[in-house]
């Protein structure tokens, strides 16, 4: 996995503990999306950022994925962070071009779907028992 975690200034501090659940969650997203060789920048901002944003977007220019973390449980902004990688997926794929519709349609639908599909897994195949106490999860199988 080529993948780099970039906290913006205005981010809340992040432990380690969350930084390395962060990169599990983002190695089984990319794994599952089959872009373990594409180089990925991944940028967790603050509240309220200055970037024309709703939670989360990805940049075709720049090849990067941003999430507000600031304000959200970490299960929720790994689940933007999947909706833009599956974006960039289908970046990378050539499925994205020009302006997309930004509520419904095959392009966000998709991300909506595999976004909650990679998540609801992680969470129920991936995390142990001690890292889903962690994050409040309870003991969900």
């Amino acid at each position: 996995m080529n993948a780099k975690l970039v906290i913006v200034k205005g981010c809340p501090k992040i432990d380690e503990d969350s930084q390395r659940l962060i990169a599990k969650y983002v190695k089984y997203a990319v794994e599952q999306l089959g872009l373990d060789d594409t180089p990925i920048t991944i940028r967790l901002l603050g509240p309220n950022p200055s970037e024309p944003i709703t939670t989360g977007a990805y940049s075709p220019k720049d090849k990067t994925v941003s999430s507000i973390a600031g304000g959200r449980h970490l299960v929720d902004y790994c689940r933007t962070i999947a909706h833009e990688l599956a974006h960039m997926k289908q970046d990378v794929d050539g499925r994205i071009s020009g302006p997309q519709q930004e509520i419904g349609g095959e392009i966000e639908d998709e991300a909506n779907i595999l976004s909650g599909r990679y998540t609801k897994h992680f969470i129920k195949n991936i995390l142990t028992d001690d890292e889903k106490k962690k994050l409040g999860l309870g003991s969900y199988k």
